[in-house]
């Protein structure tokens, strides 16, 4: 449990900056849902972010809880 919360601290981290930066981020869940999206909002034990991809999420909203976050990095085009 203490390496998941060690990969959640930087992730938050990481999410401050991409928001400063305005950066797209790619999120995928335990669950297997993928998130091509902009933050929106950061908070403590989740974020809000609006999607742009995959279609089925274009231009809708989310709130994804951090420790239901399997990976988390920069969006890139044509791949993570």
């Amino acid at each position: 449990m203490v390496m998941v919360m060690d990969k959640i601290k930087r992730w938050k981290i990481l999410a401050d900056l991409f928001v400063k930066l305005g950066t797209n981020v790619f999120i995928k869940e335990m669950n297997g849902d993928i998130h091509f999206c902009s933050i929106i909002k950061l908070e403590e034990d989740y974020l809000e972010v609006l999607n742009f991809g995959p279609e089925q999420r274009k231009d809708k909203g989310d709130k994804i809880y951090w420790i239901q976050v399997e990976d988390f990095d920069e969006f890139k085009e044509g791949g993570r």
